[in-house]
């Protein structure tokens, strides 16, 4: 077996623990409040697309969907966790985002070869998906709470700006190839928010209308896309960044 296929299956292995570890811990991997949870056993799988073979990816996506469903069964946590004991709800979205990931990190790959200036089409993709999702994650939040207004759209605008400052910033003091990692982040973690509440609506939509006590399916998909989803893709980036960078490092290194 070749020096790199040993590596590959090691780190696979030790992103498999961590992903583990993440699912069985209480409020690390899935943090609930309310009917839906705030997921991070995405951010391993995502920092596997960068460092490993498509094949281990997608194993990862597999150990992901196959945790959470074994959760279900054994320590259900959550309202919607009933549901997740279906492989076509927690399984089969992880497995597809984690392709959609190692697909969507090609195509950037793609774009940055066959476009110059690549960098400033990238940054306005995720810029524009960045302050409609902030926009719309405040009016759900508005509408939800009850909050007023003139208290949430300041804070929205801040975090707006700040996250934006920050991904610029990123940009102009690292490598080209840097750009890609913060990219892929935010929009696959977008990917399996909208890949999971896909799957639930069209496979449970009568229990999540039963849970909610509303016909109003594609509401419940919106505000938990908006909330829940951004929140996941903007932690995704400021955890899984740095980690890949210094990870991809010590790998080039050896």
């Amino acid at each position: 077996m070749k020096k790199n296929e040993i590596q590959d299956l090691t780190l696979t292995a030790v992103f498999s623990a961590i992903i583990l570890v993440m699912i069985f811990v209480p409020q690390v991997g899935f943090i609930t409040f309310g009917v839906a949870s705030l997921t991070l056993i995405h951010i391993p799988v995502l920092i596997g697309v960068f460092l490993l073979p498509k094949k281990y990816s997608v194993l990862l996506g597999l150990i992901f969907g196959l945790g959470s469903l074994i959760k279900a069964v054994i320590a259900p946590a959550g309202p919607l966790d009933p549901v997740f004991v279906l492989p076509w709800i927690s399984v089969l979205p992880r497995v597809l985002f984690a392709l959609a990931a190692a697909y969507l990190f090609d195509l950037f790959k793609l774009l940055q070869v066959k476009l110059k200036h690549s960098e400033i089409y990238i940054f306005g993709i995720v810029s524009l998906i960045t302050v409609f999702g902030m926009y719309y994650s405040s009016q759900a939040v508005i509408s939800t709470t009850g909050w007023s207004a003139a208290a949430v759209l300041p804070v929205t605008l801040l975090i707006t700006t700040l996250f934006i400052t920050g991904y610029y910033a990123f940009i102009k003091s690292e490598k080209q190839d840097s750009v890609l990692i913060p990219s892929t982040l935010l929009i696959a973690t977008v990917i399996h928010t909208v890949l999971v509440l896909t799957a639930l609506v069209i496979f449970e939509g009568a229990y999540i209308s039963e849970l909610l006590q509303s016909d109003d399916l594609i509401g419940f998909v919106y505000t938990v896309a908006v909330t829940n989803g951004l929140l996941e893709a903007i932690l995704a980036v400021l955890i899984g960044t740095p980690i890949i960078l210094a990870l991809k490092q010590v790998k080039n290194n050896r």
